[in-house]
C-alpha cells in the first residue's frame, strides 16, 4: 500500500506540467533508473517527477526527463 493514500485519489487528475499527459506512478524499474525511492511519471514515460517527503514534485525544472 501506497504511503501517500491521498496521491491515489487525486492521480486520474494529475498531468505534466510540461506536456498536459496524465500522471502513473513509476514502477520500480524506473524509480531504481533514476535512483528514486518513489515518483510519478507521464504516461509515456518520458518525464518523471519526485516525490518528497509524500509531496509531488511537479514543477518543470525538476522534471527528469528520460
Amino acid at each position: 500500500m501506497s504511503h501517500e493514500p491521498w496521491i491515489e485519489n487525486l492521480l486520474p487528475l494529475m498531468r505534466c506540467p510540461d506536456t498536459h499527459q496524465p500522471l502513473r506512478r513509476a514502477t520500480p524499474e524506473e524509480c531504481a533508473k533514476h535512483g528514486l525511492q518513489t515518483a510519478l511519471v507521464t504516461q509515456d514515460g518520458s518525464r518523471v517527477f519526485v516525490i518528497e517527503d509524500g509531496i509531488p514534485i511537479l514543477l518543470p525544472q525538476e522534471t527528469r526527463q528520460q
